[in-house]
């Protein structure tokens, strides 16, 4: 007996054949011949290797490009420290980034070298132009500076530093930012630290 559509009767009659109609459909699907299971065996054996669609995780920083193993031993510190405070506060760790990495690493040494500290250098670039120059495709970049001298332990000091300051702590806690590359040069008893943040495109 048919019921109008709108109906509580209509509308439990419809859920009713659609369950019929699957379970009949089901029922076919169980008693086809053993052949057709064959046939889409050997389809499936034909079909390649599914393969990650998408751009590939980054690589991670070389240890081996610092400029020394306790500099490297302080980038592997921060970004620890980092991604336990973003855990901390429900986010999601930040990916190690080898490539942007190398890009703080090498503004940390420029400082160094060319005594300055600012995220616009004397030449005029600014962090979104070095990561565009190393070819590092971005939808959004930032970036936390830090120096010290005569520290003892500059590591934790840099992200505690990063923690009281509002806009560094914003970059840190930036749900947007994905990937990140920390850069630490010493200069003398100087130490000069760059994280780069950054969300891929």
């Amino acid at each position: 007996m048919p019921f109008p559509k709108n109906s509580a009767q209509g509308r439990s009659a419809q859920v009713l054949q659609a369950v019929g109609f699957m379970a009949i459909a089901l029922a076919l699907v169980g008693c086809e011949p053993t052949d057709l299971a064959t046939d889409l065996e050997q389809l499936v054996e034909r079909i390649p290797p599914i393969t990650r669609i998408g751009r590939e995780p980054p690589a991670a920083p070389d240890a081996e490009a610092a400029q020394s193993a306790a500099a490297a031993a302080m980038e592997t510190l921060v970004y620890e420290r980092i991604n336990q405070i973003r855990q901390q506060e429900g986010l999601n760790p930040l990916q190690p980034n080898g490539p942007l990495a190398q890009v703080a690493r090498q503004y940390s040494q420029r400082m160094a070298d060319e005594n300055f500290f600012g995220h616009v250098s004397p030449a005029g670039d600014g962090p979104a132009q070095r990561v565009s120059n190393a070819n590092i495709p971005y939808t959004m970049v930032g970036e936390n500076l830090f120096t010290s001298t005569n520290a003892p332990d500059p590591a934790p000091l840099a992200v505690q530093g990063w923690m009281d300051s509002p806009g560094h702590r914003e970059n840190i806690l930036r749900s947007g930012f994905t990937e990140t590359g920390v850069g630490v040069w010493q200069r003398g008893s100087t130490y000069y630290f760059t994280q780069l943040f950054m969300r891929p495109l």
